[in-house]
């Protein structure tokens, strides 16, 4: 062969080379993010989403392990208007100690719990923009002040996602998609270093919080659950004003 044709075959070479490294490289830059992609929640628990299932939704399909569930609790959004009702029950020696049910509204990042205690008395919160109203029906008083990230969920009685969230990965025991109260979960159980165990249930729909338990030594310490979930919120008024009439946000 020729030095010419020598010199001509290894140039188209490296074109051919060059051309394929540049196409690689725009198709990874250009190509839309993958989309994580929910699993089927009547799937056997930890499995990954089936293929047809990914593909119908463009995206990734994403195997829930206790390696990646905190990764998935983050990608989901909450509703950011809605209505439901959340129980909180706590025991102490395997009997019950306490109740608190509480009628929850929220819209456009302002939250309202009417909270009912085992007592009978009533504790009404608002939390938005950065400021807590506290109030009791018996009371004339409304006590006012900062508000912190957990400070909604806490008016609930409820843990936040910054529990699912902060938990050390190798605390976490279990995790997989689940139904819980007819809603469909991702499913978190930890045990922690004063070991207690546990276990949250995520509905993949709201993104909130469907239930909850706590237990110590075998035995339930604290159990929540939610239901009647209905979004968007079909009544504003009234619900974010103070006893004193203020309308603290009207949508």
């Amino acid at each position: 062969m020729g030095e010419r044709r020598r010199a001509a075959l290894a140039a188209v070479i490296i074109v051919v080379v060059l051309a394929a490294v540049l196409y690689s490289f725009c198709f990874n830059l250009l190509s839309p993010t993958p989309e994580l992609v929910l699993a089927d929640p009547d799937a056997a628990q930890s499995e990954s989403p089936g293929a047809e299932q990914s593909a119908q939704a463009g995206g990734v399909a994403v195997e829930v392990t206790p390696q990646t569930v905190q990764d998935l609790v983050e990608y989901l959004e909450r509703y950011e208007s809605y209505r439901r009702t959340v129980t909180a029950e706590y025991f102490f020696q395997g009997e019950p100690a306490g109740t608190a049910t509480g009628q929850v509204w929220a819209d456009g990042g302002w939250q309202r719990t009417d909270l009912t205690l085992s007592s009978g008395a009533v504790e009404h919160a608002i939390v938005g923009e950065g400021t807590l109203w506290l109030w009791q029906d018996q009371s004339q008083g409304v006590y006012s002040g900062p508000a912190e990230e957990r400070t909604a969920d806490l008016s609930q009685r409820l843990p936040t996602y910054e529990d699912v969230l902060l938990l050390d990965q190798r605390d976490i025991t279990a995790a997989g998609y689940e139904e819980r109260e007819g809603q469909p979960c991702v499913y978190v159980e930890a045990v922690t270093e004063l070991g207690y165990r546990e276990r949250y249930w995520i509905s993949v729909d709201s993104g909130l919080l469907a239930a909850a338990e706590t237990e110590k030594d075998g035995q339930v310490v604290y159990a929540m659950t939610s239901r009647d979930v209905v979004s968007p919120l079909d009544e504003l008024q009234g619900i974010f004003t103070l006893p004193d009439g203020t309308v603290l946000h009207a949508g």
